[in-house]
């Protein structure tokens, strides 16, 4: 049994130490602030406090865990062993304080300090520390836990930590389900005209041959992502959006026959979860509604959320899906630039900086979204960068979680999909040579 003295249990203490030790480790552990009982224990310990008493492993602490309030303070950033650091102690067997560098990058804390938004009241990756100090596309909290993990397993050969293996899952957001069907008349004939004024009679002729079948929509890919899922026996979710119309909410209604069909068809081979308007973000009662309609047209309860834009304001977006009954959020990432937003590619459970509270929604981290790389229009490149974050994940037995839209595995983007299937390929490539050696 592990036993870790500190001298006062906060609930930030006990949020890390459970993040670290019960889900990525798999062990029991005991906290306790008495020096006498924690030198009379025999087992594994750790002294996580100002001084070491002994010769116990020994972290020593920042006041992050200790404190209760969140403020603008400069967050010491080195390296060690070639991984960018936070929080950097000589005195500490680990040479920096993990246990603050850890809860600092997955709770977010400089997301609750004043920041200039971007045009759509975002959280810039630009600003984040993680970019500024060049370490957005490393997985520093995986790697940090590994390195606590090797030395423990050394210093303590009895403790019998659970082995990680690397995961992936491909997801899918559902902006406007189809290019040309779906569209009520008013709308298919504003688009018609929009056509023919801009010379553009090779989308015109393509609308009017979908519109009377005699030829698919080009954004219907539905039945290539249902092979490509079900063949390689892949982990998918799709969400989505079912607000009601705005600038920034385009999809087909959500009582549009098609568009009811279209659920149910994915939702018969793949996980689906709620993609909430953009205008639910400044109004909690629509993602309500927009969560019971989803729930409705599929007969399915919705626990899956990922926002539109990926806009997101913390704590109040997270604390509103909470109460809606959503148990998984997969937003943790920036739409301007892939990485690591939290600095994690495993699942952990949303701290509440706010509240100072442990909450029940599991943030999934996403390692990268194609619409990052599109303002380049550089495939090749993108793939490239694709490549190098699936292999950082893989180094740390992470989930590579990717963020593709319908449209971009079209014929309209034919060379992103040919990125997003050569993504697929490398995945399945890395799952089947981990299940090899496993069997092995």
């Amino acid at each position: 049994m592990l036993l870790i003295y500190l001298p006062t249990v906060t609930p930030r203490s006990e949020y890390i130490f459970e993040l670290i030790f019960r889900q990525h480790f798999g062990i029991n552990y005991h906290t306790t602030s008495d020096t006498i009982a924690f030198e009379k224990h025999a087992e594994e310990k750790i002294n996580y406090s100002d001084q070491r008493l002994h010769e116990e492993f020994f972290i020593k602490p920042s006041n992050l865990l200790s404190d209760d309030s969140v403020k603008i303070f400069d967050i010491p950033v080195s390296e060690k062993h070639q991984t960018k650091i936070l929080f950097p102690n000589d005195e500490c067997d680990l040479g920096f304080d993990i246990f603050s560098a850890i809860f600092y990058m997955v709770s977010r804390y400089e997301e609750y300090l004043p920041f200039i938004p971007d045009e759509y009241g975002r959280f810039k990756a630009s600003d984040s520390l993680a970019c500024r100090n060049d370490f957005l596309q490393i997985p520093v909290v995986d790697i940090w836990i590994n390195q606590l993990k090797s030395i423990l397993e050394k210093r303590f050969p009895s403790l019998e930590i659970k082995p990680a293996f690397f995961n992936a899952m491909v997801t899918y957001d559902i902006d406007v389900a189809y290019k040309y069907k779906g569209r009520s008349f008013l709308r298919t004939a504003g688009a018609s005209i929009k056509d023919i004024l801009k010379l553009d009679f090779n989308n015109f002729s393509k609308r009017i041959q979908t519109l009377f079948n005699l030829k698919d929509d080009p954004w219907n890919v539905y039945d290539y992502l249902s092979e490509t899922v079900g063949h390689h026996q892949l982990n998918a979710v799709f969400f989505f959006l079912l607000g009601d119309a705005s600038q920034n909410d385009r999809n087909l209604n959500y009582k549009n026959p098609a568009m009811k069909r279209l659920v149910r068809k994915v939702s018969g081979f793949s996980e689906i979860g709620i993609h909430p308007s953009f205008l639910s973000s400044s109004n909690p009662e629509k993602f309500v509604i927009e969560k019971q309609r989803l729930e409705k047209i599929s007969g399915k309860v919705i626990t899956k959320s990922r926002q539109h834009f990926l806009k997101f304001k913390l704590p109040d977006t997270y604390l509103h899906l909470i109460s809606a009954g959503i148990m998984e959020d997969y937003s943790m990432g920036y739409a301007e630039m892939a990485g690591f937003r939290a600095g994690a590619c495993k699942p952990f459970y949303f701290y509440d900086l706010k509240n100072e509270a442990t909450t029940p929604l599991r943030i999934f981290p996403v390692s990268c979204m194609e619409g990052s790389f599109l303002k380049t229009n550089l495939p090749a490149e993108a793939l490239q960068k694709i490549v190098q974050l699936v292999d950082e994940v893989k180094k740390v037995n992470g989930t590579f979680i990717s963020v593709w839209h319908n449209h971009t595995v079209s014929e309209d983007y034919t060379e992103w999909k040919k990125v997003h299937d050569k993504m697929v390929g490398k995945l399945m490539k890395e799952k089947a040579l981990i299940t090899t050696l496993g069997d092995a």
